[in-house]
């Protein structure tokens, strides 16, 4: 006799970084409204695998969410798997039902509305929801209360206890149990002495009691989800899974021995091995293979890979309480990645220079944006520093600090820098920006329009090779005169070229120029190693012109990295990080990892 296959319904949830979403099922639509993308996903999870474990059926869903469209499958058992590879979003994947289309995100209700906030601070509108949380075929409604706290699973029926665990079946707990009476060696059967092989089961809890003999008994309690691997060791520890008459063991004391030839047998061979010590150590003088500390470190095992943090995955381990644990996505992957690569261990200081000798290239936006990344993800000692010969603008377009000191004034201190033990990182702190939470130092060129100072090739040297004992990474924003001594002196020390370039001919054609420069004054080898940037300068791309100059600058350089346009660039005026759009600062993170990788 074969179990009947479940049955399986076809779902579609739509996701929207605004925290409004929906669940399709045939001609019914539920509106789910949330205060972000993530509550959102947590709640509509929730509400789907709670579905499929109770009513014990298959649930294949089509989520559209902000990064793609997700084929999944959710189990009677709980389970999800993908079923597919991620698609794009296509035009129109985004879109509400359009009865509903002007629902907004939750936000506080104005008094008497039908959207009244409840005790634990969710909103709840009008709905026509049936008691499993989905509408009857042919409705379109609004949906229930989402609240404002961590989503736990519905389908474990349990409330968390103090500390926010979610509690299992009950568990027995050994100081509670009676001592059981002493039993005689001749009680304990044969068959304990011999390997048990243990077979294969439905994963399932079980609910521990005492018998009448002070023996326990085992009878299984079928959850909703199975128990994991932790939670089954834990209950291994505790008692012994086997066949025949079992020993309580109580914590701290171990199993009392069944019979005597063991205990002899142990002691007989630990007498052996004492006596095969005693020749030890001569052994070790002469072994010169023997494993030393390197070599245990060596063995040591990578940490593993922590579960999801952002997407549906992270969602549903948030809100079946970490039942369920899904590896991160693609998307997730390689953000995890990029950090890698941006964290990893030089051996010594390391230059990145940015070039392009037009003005309005996007050359310090890409030294701020760069110094940035850095900053954030390794924690600061990074400088950004602007090295025009005479004024540039990274200064105003950085915080400004509490002082106006520029490089001019670092130089005539440089004395003080130059001999050993002259000054700490904290006397530089007198000279440069800090960037608050950007976690950068901005050196800003001399913006004194009285001034005459020129900053040439032999200051720049002095002043990197101070600067480098004090900062692991320096970006340097290069001025438009290649023919200037500083310049050279930039491109000399430089680790890593960044040539960057707006999306636009005139732009582009300085930077093919540059390249051309390099090839010919024998810079060949770092010209090939440089990373392109291409900045677009507009909402509206020139797709075709992008291509040509991917295509062109692909076989000049290393790497070629498209970022785009961003309202916070427009204005010339303080650049704040925080306002960007994630996708803006995911590309520059993906620059910013190119950048690194040959560091």
């Amino acid at each position: 006799m074969t179990n009947a296959e479940p049955d399986v319904l076809a779902l579609e949830v739509l996701i929207r970084r605004d925290g409004v979403g929906e669940i399709r099922e045939g001609g019914a639509v539920e509106r789910i409204i949330a205060a972000d993308a993530d509550e959102l996903r947590s709640e509509i999870m929730t509400r789907v695998v709670d579905r499929a474990t109770r009513e014990e059926i298959v649930i294949d869903l089509r989520t559209i969410d902000i990064d793609g469209v997700f084929p999944l499958r959710v189990s009677p058992d709980g389970s999800l798997v993908e079923t597919g590879d991620v698609g794009e979003l296509a035009p129109g994947d985004d879109q509400l039902t359009d009865r509903l289309a002007h629902a907004e995100p939750a936000q506080p209700a104005q008094p008497g509305s039908s959207a009244e906030p409840d005790v634990d601070g969710g909103y709840e509108a009008a709905t026509g929801a049936n008691s499993d949380g989905f509408l009857p075929q042919g409705n379109v409604h609004e949906t229930v209360r989402i609240p404002r706290v961590e989503m736990m699973h519905h389908a474990l029926d349990h409330e968390s206890d103090d500390d926010g665990v979610i509690p299992g079946p009950p568990q027995r707990v050994a100081a509670e149990v009676a001592p059981a009476p002493e039993l005689d060696d001749q009680r304990h059967d044969a068959t304990q002495d011999a390997p048990v092989q243990q077979a294969e089961a439905p994963p399932v809890w079980f609910e521990d009691r005492i018998d009448e003999d002070g023996l326990e008994d085992t009878q299984p309690w079928q959850p909703r989800f199975p128990r994991d691997a932790r939670a089954q060791r834990d209950l291994d520890e505790i008692e012994n899974v086997e066949t025949g008459p079992r020993d309580i063991i109580r914590p701290g004391l171990p199993p009392r021995p069944t019979n005597t030839a063991p205990v002899a047998a142990s002691a007989s061979a630990g007498t052996v091995s004492k006596a095969a010590s005693s020749t030890a150590p001569e052994r070790r003088k002469s072994d010169t293979s023997a494993p030393t500390l390197a070599d245990l470190l060596a063995d040591k095992q990578a940490a593993p890979e922590a579960p999801a943090q952002q997407g549906w995955r992270s969602a549903l381990r948030v809100g079946t309480g970490g039942l369920i644990k899904l590896g991160p996505g693609e998307a997730e992957r390689i953000k995890r990645d990029e950090i890698r690569r941006v964290q990893r261990q030089f051996d010594g200081s390391r230059t990145v220079v940015v070039m392009n000798p037009k003005g309005g290239a996007h050359k310090t936006t890409a030294t701020l944006m760069i110094a940035a990344t850095f900053g954030e993800i390794r924690g600061g000692y990074t400088l950004a520093w602007d090295n025009n010969e005479t004024r540039g603008t990274l200064g105003w377009r950085s915080h400004p600090g509490s002082h106006r000191n520029t490089a001019v004034d670092f130089l005539r201190q440089l004395p003080r820098f130059e001999v050993s033990g002259g000054a700490t990182i904290a006397d530089v702190d007198r000279f440069v920006r800090p960037q608050g939470d950007a976690q950068f130092d901005v050196l800003a060129s001399d913006d004194d329009a009285a001034s005459a100072a020129i900053i040439d090739a032999e200051a720049f040297s002095r002043m990197h090779r101070t600067l480098s004992r004090f900062y692991r990474v320096l970006v340097v924003d290069t001025g438009n005169n290649m023919r200037a001594s500083n310049w050279e002196a930039a491109l000399d020390v430089a680790d890593q070229l960044v040539i960057v370039s707006t999306a636009r001919e005139d732009t582009a054609a300085s930077a093919a120029w540059l390249a051309d420069g390099l090839r010919e004054r024998g810079f060949g080898d770092k010209l090939e190693n440089a990373v392109t940037i291409l900045s677009s300068p507009s909402a509206k791309e020139d797709q075709a012109l992008t291509v040509r100059l991917r295509h062109h600058f692909e076989r000049l350089t290393r790497a070629v990295v498209e970022v785009p346009y961003d309202q916070a660039f427009v204005g010339g005026g303080e650049l704040s990080v925080s306002s960007l759009k994630p996708a803006t600062r995911d590309a520059w993170r993906t620059a910013t990892a190119a950048i690194a990788e040959r560091l």
